[in-house]
């Protein structure tokens, strides 16, 4: 007994250095394989914490409009909903957005037949008159990139985008929980950062500060984004669970969901009819949904016919005022105006998942809130971007380390010091190594500089342009391109060096910088008029735009291509970043 005990005891932390190394390469490799793509998710996904903003400042044509009241809310919604009814009367269904502090105009969507595709209007609160500003995806683009890999106005794959996003949310679940486990120091590097130590070591401080430093948002971030999409990634449990005589209802699933009763729900072909909705008089159910709330705000408004051919007009509480996604609502009879239904989420689990799915939305957030949580989503980003580089550093270390050692065994048995060193000096990079390092420049670099561009692009093509929306996308995946082919020139056919990646800093931090300037020329929503002003909403976004260049112009200065006097901070030699 005492012989196996002390086997035990002495393979016991051999065993644990054993699973420590096996998960250090999960985590290594759960990273690298989509690293690149997570990084593009989690930059679109930590801009889109102000997709309203970028939409707001894409449409400067809507400065200007005065801001409403929540006591005015139903005069604005009927206002819109009268001037929607005139231009379209056969409209069978309509969704109304109500003004607030971060959308200023009225957003209604609609469509005229029992399933079609809707459309959408935006209107001047105070008047009801449709507001006609330059076509653009704006801050959507980013929302929708970020969850779809969305490549155009009306995408064409965003089921499969949502696959391929779920399978890197997934690896990047992986990776976190890896590297909680490869990771023995967590307080010791929390406050470990040493930039002036120099190549491996100084991003490998920065990675670990970067991922330690906010774990349980990343944790978090990465969890609901799988849980959001459920129903598509695990569909085996609704399909035992909501079988049917045709087949899985999963329309009963959604309203169950969503705390509505299945029945309530209209299904309907893309074909069949559906007999237009008259006018509606909205005050009476306004004042019966705030009274209900005990004051709360009323975001917005639906009309449309039931299963049994009923019209009802639900109303949708703010989703500012809860942490849980989705809002509570209240269907009323659009007829006589009497209380149908309260659909809302009260069951523990259905409770779980809308705080998972609020906390991932962060709709509840106010701008305060909404700057810490991007602080959070560039910190992520930076724990991607420094484990890609760190990834390079390592093989490029352990490569001149053997290049070293092989000279130096030639040397001694040739007994030339001088061709060894010439030998160490030059050593050839292996092509997967050149390949990490041009789709790094791309990606890291080129692609702040392909969100400078679209934004550019937004005040410099025609206001007239056909298919002005994707114009704008073509911008943006055209600006990217070109990262990734310079990247590839600079590291495939050159020598990775500073100057792939100062090149690329550079021309992103011009653009960025520039976009205060463009907006001040082509628009009257500038800082001349928005600072005075006090509309923090319009300049927060010029004054972060040049912050933004100053940041990437600093970066783009440090990797200039410079023979340096003494180690430099990150590794950051004249070779690039590994030495």
């Amino acid at each position: 007994m005492s012989r196996a005990s002390d086997t035990r005891q002495k393979n016991g932390p051999r065993d644990r250095e054993g699973f420590r190394q096996a998960m250090s390469w999960l985590h290594t490799w759960a990273g690298l394989v989509l690293g690149w793509l997570l990084f593009a998710i989690f930059l679109t996904g930590t801009l889109s914490f102000f997709r309203y903003e970028f939409n707001q400042w894409m449409r400067p044509e809507m400065h200007g409009l005065a801001a409403t009241s929540a006591s005015d809310a139903a005069q604005v919604a009927q206002k819109a909903v009268d001037a929607l009814h005139r231009q379209h009367p056969d409209v069978t269904q309509w969704i109304l957005r109500l003004p607030d502090a971060r959308e200023p105009a009225v957003t209604l969507l609609w469509r005229g037949t029992g399933n079609g595709r809707f459309e959408t209007l935006r209107m001047d609160p105070h008047t009801g008159e449709v507001l006609r500003p330059r076509e653009t995806m704006g801050g959507e683009f980013f929302y929708r990139f970020h969850f779809e890999l969305r490549t155009a106005q009306k995408g064409r794959f965003t089921l499969e985008g949502r696959w391929v996003v779920g399978a890197a949310t997934l690896l990047m679940f992986i990776a976190l929980l890896t590297g909680i486990v490869t990771h023995r120091r967590f307080f010791k590097d929390f406050f470990t950062f040493r930039p002036g130590k120099g190549g491996q070591r100084a991003w490998l401080d920065a990675h670990n500060v970067s991922g330690v430093l906010v774990l349980p948002f990343y944790l978090m971030i990465t969890f609901s984004g799988l849980m959001i999409f459920h129903s598509l990634y695990m569909p085996a449990g609704i399909a035992t669970a909501y079988r049917g005589e045709k087949g899985v209802d999963s329309a009963a699933y959604f309203a169950d969901l969503q705390g509505e009763k299945p029945e309530s729900r209209p299904r309907r072909g893309p074909r069949e009819a559906v007999a237009p909705l008259p006018r509606i008089t909205l005050q009476p159910l306004v004042d019966a949904s705030v009274a209900h709330w005990d004051g709360g705000r009323l975001g917005g408004l639906q009309a449309r016919r039931d299963a049994h051919g009923r019209m009802v007009v639900e109303a949708i509480r703010h989703e500012g005022d809860r942490l849980q996604y989705r809002p509570p609502r209240l269907l009323f009879d659009g007829a006589t105006g009497q209380l149908l239904e309260q659909p809302d989420a009260t069951t523990p689990a259905l409770k779980t998942y809308g705080v998972l799915y609020g906390l991932h939305m962060a709709r509840f957030a106010g701008p305060g809130m909404r700057w810490v949580l991007f602080g959070f989503g560039l910190l992520g980003s930076l724990m991607i971007a420094t484990g890609m580089v760190l990834w390079s550093v390592k093989r490029s270390t352990r490569g001149r380390t053997q290049n070293a050692q092989g000279a130096s065994r030639r040397a001694s048995a040739t007994g030339s010091a001088a061709h060894a060193a010439e030998a160490t000096a030059h050593h050839r990079i292996p092509w997967g190594e050149r390949l990490v390092s041009a789709i790094n420049i791309a990606t890291l670099g080129g692609l702040p500089l392909a969100c400078g561009v679209y934004l550019a692009s937004n005040r410099l093509l025609p206001l007239d342009l056909p298919g002005r929306p994707d114009a704008e996308l073509a911008c943006f995946f055209s600006a990217w391109g070109l990262a990734l082919l310079w990247g590839l020139g600079s590291c495939m056919l050159l020598r990775p060096g500073r100057l792939g990646w100062c090149v690329v800093m550079a021309a992103a931090a011009a653009v960025w910088a520039t976009l205060p300037v463009l907006n001040a020329l082509t628009t009257h929503a500038h800082l001349g008029a928005t600072l005075p002003a006090g509309e923090w909403a319009w300049a927060g976004m010029d004054l972060a735009f040049a912050a933004t260049g100053a940041v990437l112009g600093v970066l783009a200065w440090r990797l200039r291509p410079v023979a340096p006097r003494r180690p430099a901070p990150f590794g950051l030699g004249p070779e690039g970043l590994s030495v």
